[in-house]
């Protein structure tokens, strides 16, 4: 009985010391320093058969697809780290001139140029990886307990997404805290228009697999991460 008590309590103290860490970033301005998001470019060749659902890009020159996706994919991260995580995320060109961006409009500094020329409680870093489980065209499947390469059709994928974030606080150019959420697709995805659903419509909660779900079970990982030692 004492042993039981002993590791409640101690599963208790852990759930307090973990939520009073992710408390250190609630209501604390927070600003992007960096934001990319990167498409397996096997992955990238399959996506322009699809190319006309995505929105125009602001400027002409700019990829039609990683435009799209860049944005959309960071909205669906601010609104979780300031709904969730209770972060004051400051607007993307907060600092203007002081800072440099990227050719979607997101800053790109590193972390002592943003100390130097910022005045935010914390700083955050995020990279978003989208690209196969193994390879682009290959699974590693396991079939009668061995592994084998699986090659997959020509419109068929395996997706995963990787989300990391690097947390900074206004003191050193070391992180506070590293986060990271992946998602891998359950099944193979037999590429057509339907697997954009969520991003270039409202079809949000669709029965199929979807780039969209895949993004969002990626961050909701991340902010599990965020609350994790």
């Amino acid at each position: 009985m004492r042993r039981t008590n002993t590791i409640f309590l101690a599963l208790i103290l852990f759930s307090i010391s973990t939520q009073s860490f992710a408390q250190k970033f609630r209501k604390k301005e927070v600003a992007l320093i960096s934001y990319k998001v990167s498409i397996d470019q096997d992955y990238y060749e399959k996506f322009t058969a699809f190319s006309s659902l995505f929105r125009e890009p602001v400027k002409p020159e700019l990829d039609r697809i990683t435009s799209h996706l860049t944005v959309d994919i960071w909205y669906l991260i601010k609104q979780r780290l300031t709904e969730d995580v209770g972060m004051l995320l400051l607007p993307i060109d907060a600092y203007g001139k002081k800072f440099s961006y990227n050719e979607y409009g997101f800053p790109d500094v590193g972390i002592n140029r943003a100390l130097r020329k910022g005045n935010s409680k914390y700083y955050i870093s995020i990279d978003v990886d989208i690209s196969p489980e193994f390879a682009a065209n290959y699974i590693n499947k396991i079939i009668a307990d061995s592994s084998q390469i699986v090659q997959l059709k020509e419109n068929q994928l395996k997706p995963k997404v990787t989300i990391k974030m690097n947390i900074y606080n206004n003191r050193g150019v070391i992180p506070v805290k590293i986060a990271k959420g992946e998602a891998l697709s359950k099944d193979i995805i037999d590429l057509d228009e339907k697997y954009f659903d969520g991003f270039v419509n409202s079809n949000f909660n669709t029965q199929h697999e979807t780039l969209y779900k895949l993004v969002n079970e990626a961050i909701n990982n991340l902010i599990i991460s965020v609350y994790s030692r």
